[in-house]
């Protein structure tokens, strides 16, 4: 059973390139360089999405308390990666460093997935209750531009397009059924699925 979570994350305070139009959107030609030399990303439409990635439903049936690890099992992947729309040269992990950035999500690295065996969650259930022991991330999705500048006065170029698709660091959650919880939540989503 797997209790860690090892995948290789990007911090959001990671510095990227911001180039000369800092302020994102899509750069042309017809934008100057101002001075600045070199290759930048810049994102736009991303969206976050709680997605469970494990879960199971436990029950206590004892005068007391029960509190131990309980097994959580797995029921989807998420998986990080980039794709071409437009051109077919990129710095992968420089495209999810930016989504990083922009979002404010530690995400994993190109190419890393999040387990796919049982995990273990420490949980208390009441006598009597049921509880979901659940896991999940943070899904983050985004379009991103590749805008290169050869010199520093002339337009820069857009050679490649794509979208991107990444995960933050896993959250674990117990959330007792017939309980409430934040809308939107990994426990929320975990306990109108599995409760």
């Amino acid at each position: 059973m797997d209790t860690r979570d090892t995948t290789a994350m990007i911090n959001p305070s990671t510095d990227v390139p911001e180039g000369p139009n800092s302020s994102g959107g899509i750069s042309t030609r017809a934008i100057s360089c101002g001075g600045y030399k070199g290759t930048y990303y810049t994102i736009s439409n991303t969206s976050k999405v709680k997605k469970v990635t494990h879960a199971s439903r436990h029950s206590n049936f004892t005068p007391d308390n029960a509190t131990t690890s309980y097994t959580s099992e797995y029921r989807t992947q998420l998986d990080a990666g980039v794709t071409f729309t437009v051109g077919s040269s990129a710095d992968f992990n420089g495209v999810l460093a930016k989504m990083s950035a922009t979002t404010n999500v530690s995400l994993a690295l190109n190419k890393s997935k999040t387990t796919a065996s049982n995990v273990g969650i420490t949980a208390t259930i009441r006598p009597g209750k049921f509880v979901v022991v659940a896991a999940g991330n943070t899904k983050v999705t985004g379009n991103w531009t590749k805008n290169v500048c050869t010199s520093g006065s002339a337009g820069l170029t857009t050679p490649a397009k794509g979208t991107a698709r990444s995960f933050g660091v896993r959250e674990n959650t117990a959330i007792q059924c017939g309980l409430s919880a934040p809308a939107g939540s990994l426990a929320a989503i975990a306990k109108s699925r599995y409760c």
